[in-house]
Order: C-alpha cells, then structure tokens, then sequence
C-alpha cells in the first residue's frame, strides 16, 4: 500500500466489518522529506516536523471493503433526505425576494431611499457634512459627494441633484464606480 510521501502506510488492524487501518506517519508539510528544495533561502528544513518528515501524531487512514463502502453511502443518504425533508430549499420566488431585499438594503446603506431614489449633494459639502449626517447622507468617495435619501436645504454652496439607484448602482446595489466617475464629470 502506497502513500503520497517517503513512508509506507503502516498497517494497523483490521475491523469487524473488514475496514483495515493504517497509520500515515509522513509529515503533511514535506511529504516526509523533512527538507525541501523549495526552502533554500530558510535552510531546506521543513517546520512542521523539524526535518524528521514524520507526524508528531500519526493520521488515521481507513481503506473500507465495497460492502462497507455502501452501506456508508445508504447511511448518508437516509441522513441527507431527512435532513432535506426537515429543512427544503427556498423557492425561486422566495430567493428572488430575499435577493431584491438585499438589495434594498444596501441601497439603505449607500445613502438611497428603499424606492431607489435619492439626491446627490455635491460642491462646497465639508463644511454642511454634520448636516448632511444628520440628514441621512452617506459620502460616495467615488463621485467625491454625498447621497441623501431626501434634499436637505440650507446648505450654502452645495448642489443638488436628484438620481436613482437603478441608475447609478450595479445588480447588487452597490454602486458602480464607471457610472459614478462618468457622474463626477457631470457634476
């Protein structure tokens, strides 16, 4: 019996059922070389094992007989349909709306209205920025301005402009930095 590195699988036992056992002793890092090439520039000792190419605690290594292998395999289906009885996948209309709430969410999030609509303040806005905080803005470093979910007024030397986040925001409504940049020019 073969392993992957530079010691043999030793065999252990053999169970009831005709699973036979074997320890893998070679280290997971070097393959059991303990020293490698590869590691020129850290001395060619592997870490792991300190150059023994062995495991401080050796792997378990279970090879089954088809037999066992099978009812393993029944085993795990009875498991996975139970499971899937007790807990069914979504619907496709059920993921589509916990998608479009996601969604509106993180319009939330950018500064937009749930509806997707919002207002873009632009121009002279770090000296109003408190007061577009408190309004509901959030800075959109892309377009150098602030995305409020309503116009807030009194605010000396700032633009604004309204927009929608259909328009400037991409499938996962985040919004997109090639339309933010192509609306920083306009702005």
């Amino acid at each position: 019996m073969g392993a992957y590195g530079r010691y043999e699988l030793e065999y252990v036992r053999t169970d009831h059922n005709g699973t036979k056992i074997y320890h893998d002793n070679n280290c997971p890092h070097c393959a059991g070389y303990g020293s490698l090439e590869k590691w020129a520039y850290t001395g060619k000792v592997c870490f792991e094992c300190g150059g023994t190419g062995l495991r401080p605690n050796p792997k378990v290594v279970k090879i089954y007989t088809d037999e066992h292998r099978a009812k393993l395999d029944a085993k795990k289906a009875e498991r996975d349909a139970k499971r899937l009885a007790e807990n069914p996948p979504p619907s496709q209309d059920e993921l589509l709306a916990r998608a479009r709430e996601t969604v509106l969410n993180v319009w939330e999030s950018q500064g937009f209205n749930r509806d997707g609509s919002g207002f873009i303040h632009s121009g002279d806005t770090y000296p109003n920025r408190d007061a577009i905080y408190e309004g509901g803005g959030r800075w959109c470093r892309f377009m150098k301005a602030y995305i409020a979910p309503r116009p807030i007024d009194g605010l000396r030397g700032v633009k604004i402009t309204t927009t929608n986040a259909e328009a400037l925001c991409n499938q996962q409504g985040y919004i997109d930095i090639d339309k933010a940049f192509d609306l920083r020019g306009i702005l």
